[in-house]
């Protein structure tokens, strides 16, 4: 595929992750910065379970049933809203504002001044960093285009990185699980069934099962938009999407609503919101964690909308609108990838204990008993679906298979520096703004529970990456499969935030100090302008050109690279992938053994094999093929298997599997087809043979 028309599917995916949601955040009376930033989380809900229904009632998958859900959640969120007019609004004799928030209440919900100091919420309406008063060192809050350059810059550079990546619009990552990602993108387009209650791609002779095949529904989605069937284009385009837009527009407004940035701050938060090299690149490269990714991206809208729910910033959203939207994008982050939802609980955690601390020490007369009682009945029910998600929500334990990688003093560096499951001790500069802004939320006793949510995704990093296995360790992090990549990724989540109060304060002061030293009443553009250009100075090489990130950008690059011993698909491989459609009839199906890639042969050309990904369970005729293929000649049984499976061909791609690993025991009937009876080579390419089974005639 062209760029071109890669653009366009990249277009295409952006408006599947925007506009459903987009439309139903509206008919919420959302205001319209949160409704943008709210809009993927939304959409992925509505798509994902539009593909459930449309299975469901025998629809096939295509832009209408999302369309239609989208209707129906834009007429629930208008209902939801003349209810509460009806049964709130009517009876305390007040009608919400223009922009949807309510009007006077008859009991104010104000917190003395130390009960919101101490409990971490935002500055207060009236001081001087949120109304940027004449008061000397307090920067001016940024205006809208402040915001959009810095979102824009952020998004330009992400993009930039994730292009870098992978080096053409036809590469795909050569690692284990991408074998399943595109071979579901392609099963999913030719079976009109994105359901992720009911793939049977993988699961042979047994039932349907689960997989969150959110990721993949908007890719096929796209596809169809721009009417092509490029598997490969589409799943990048979501690689491109994803970070640059769902990710930046979510870590934007989340700095939004805590009320703590200021113009030069904001710039650095463009620069820095895709320099983290766990998040997204990891993902992107290791595993691949496509859906971990997507829903992490998720991740921090929802906390944004959460916080504003609750009451503890500046700005406030109504539960008339937050409570729709906020179980739509939490389903929508769920749907992703499960144990994303934990990753959110994580960073709840501490922000519920924020919130009952504020109602709690607040004056009687400001906080009526009943409003502390639903308070403490509130939390309590929290946290009972906190534990349930952290028991119910987990894989088996035999697929939580991986072990501690490093001790405990390494693994603690890694996380304060920001380098986690890096292979060398190096260091990520923009760390020290981390720490600088977690020593900034010490001392003004602001946000104090982002310090403790950022703390405890360190406690789980170590644990996941350091501790024994045993129960302790399954207990804690079983639930991401024990797997240090999944929580490396999400440590960004809260660092980042943290860095843009450590530079929001130095530019703070730096501010103070020039208009101190001019004499001046108040700060003026040409003293901002100057900071910003300061920061904007010393963050780029420790952003862009920072070493950790330069190494983590040409390591994930070379993952999608097609080389002569690539880990899953090689250039002997591809060529012979590349003719297959003109070899084999379209209604045939390839005997494959998914673990030397040769089952990409479905992903990459549409061409049916017999297996789509590694880890499978084999029907009764695909064990009885790949036990005995060789033998065909000798064994009926091999032969009724392939003519119920329509196969005809056999690829042989050697001895080499992916990872290194040793799956061949499970396909013995693949050995040294060059010798087997029957097996006539139809080409070949290099080592990379087709053969045409002919044992059964």
């Amino acid at each position: 595929m062209s760029w071109l028309g890669f653009c366009a599917l990249v277009a295409a995916s952006v408006v599947l992750l925007m506009l459903p949601g987009g439309i139903v955040n509206r008919c919420a009376k959302l205001p319209r910065k949160v409704s943008l930033a709210l809009a993927p989380g939304v959409s992925t809900a509505i798509i994902a379970a539009s593909a459930i229904v449309a299975n469901k009632v025998g629809l096939g998958w295509n832009l209408l049933p999302p369309a239609l859900l989208t209707v129906v959640c834009a007429l629930g969120c208008l209902v939801v809203r003349w209810l509460a007019h009806r049964l709130v609004d009517a009876r305390t004799g007040h009608a919400p504002h223009a922009d949807g928030t309510p009007g006077p209440r008859r009991v104010a919900a104000s917190v003395p001044a130390s009960a919101s100091a101490s409990s971490g919420s935002a500055a207060s309406p009236g001081s001087p960093e949120v109304t940027g008063s004449a008061t000397r060192g307090a920067p001016r809050p940024p205006a809208t285009g402040w915001w959009l350059g810095a979102g824009a810059l952020g998004m330009v550079l992400t993009a930039w990185h994730i292009i870098t990546i992978l080096g053409r619009p036809d590469n795909f990552s050569q690692s284990f699980d991408n074998v399943f990602h595109l071979s579901a993108i392609r099963w999913i387009l030719d079976n009109s069934n994105g359901s992720s209650l009911a793939i049977t791609m993988t699961t042979g002779d047994n039932p349907a099962a689960f997989y969150p095949l959110a990721w993949h529904d908007v890719a096929t989605l796209a596809l169809k938009m721009v009417h092509s069937t490029d598997v490969v284009a589409a799943n990048n385009a979501m690689v491109v999407a994803v970070p640059a837009v769902v990710w930046v527009l979510g870590c934007f407004y989340l700095l939004h609503v805590l009320g703590c940035v200021n113009a030069p701050a904001l710039v650095a938060a463009g620069l820095m919101v895709g320099a983290f090299p766990a998040f997204p690149y990891l993902p992107a490269s290791w595993g691949v964690l496509y859906p971990n990714m997507f829903g992490i991206a998720l991740i921090p809208a929802t906390i944004a909308l959460a916080y504003q729910a609750l009451g503890l910033g500046e700005h406030r959203t109504p539960l008339r609108s937050a409570l729709p939207v906020g179980l739509l994008a939490m389903f929508g982050m769920a749907i992703a990838h499960p144990n994303t939802i934990a990753l959110f609980c994580v960073v709840l955690i501490p922000m519920l204990a924020t919130w009952l601390t504020r109602i709690l020490r607040a004056r009687d007369a400001d906080q009526p008993r009943w409003q502390r009682r639903g308070a403490i009945g509130l939390t309590a029910l929290a946290a009972l679906v906190i534990i349930a998600i952290w028991a119910k929500i987990r894989p088996p334990e035999d697929a939580a298979v991986w072990n501690a990688i490093i001790g405990p003093r390494r693994a603690l560096w890694q996380a304060l520096t920001m380098t986690p499951s890096t292979a060398t001790i190096t260091v990520l500069p923009i760390s020290v703004l981390v720490v600088v802004g977690a020593v900034v939320v010490i001392v003004t006793r602001r946000q104090i529970w982002l310090l403790a949510a950022h703390g405890l995704l360190i406690f789980l990093w170590m644990a996941v990456s350091c501790f024994p296995s045993g129960w302790l360790r399954n207990a804690l992090v079983g639930i991401w499969y024990n797997d240090p990549s999944r929580l490396a990724a999400a440590l960004p989540l809260t660092a980042l935030p943290l860095a843009v109060i450590g530079c929001s304060a130095m530019a703070r002061w730096l501010v103070g100090w020039l208009t101190a030293r001019r004499q001046l009443t108040a700060p003026t553009t040409p003293i901002v302008a100057t900071v910003t250009l300061l920061l904007a100075v010393v963050l780029v090489p420790a952003t862009l050109l920072a070493p950790t990130l330069r190494t983590t950008l040409r390591d994930a690059a070379d993952s999608y690279r097609i080389t002569w011993n690539g880990n899953v698909v090689d250039t002997d491989e591809y060529a012979l992938l590349k003719r297959l459609p003109e070899l084999v009839p379209a209604d045939e199906t390839v005997a494959t053994v998914p673990y030397n890639g040769s089952s990409m042969a479905y992903a990459l050309e549409n061409v049916k094999t017999t297996t789509t990904h590694i880890l499978y369970t084999p029907s009764r005729d695909v064990y009885t093929i790949n036990q005995n293929l060789r033998f065909a000649e000798f064994n009926p049984e091999v032969c009724h298997a392939l003519s119920d499976l329509n196969v005809h061909y056999a690829l042989d791609f050697g001895w080499y599997e992916v990872n290194r690993s040793n799956y061949a025991q499970y396909a013995p009937g693949f050995a040294r087809l060059y010798e087997a009876p029957g097996f006539v080579p139809v080409a070949n390419n290099g080592h990379a043979v087709l053969y045409r089974i002919e044992a059964c005639r």
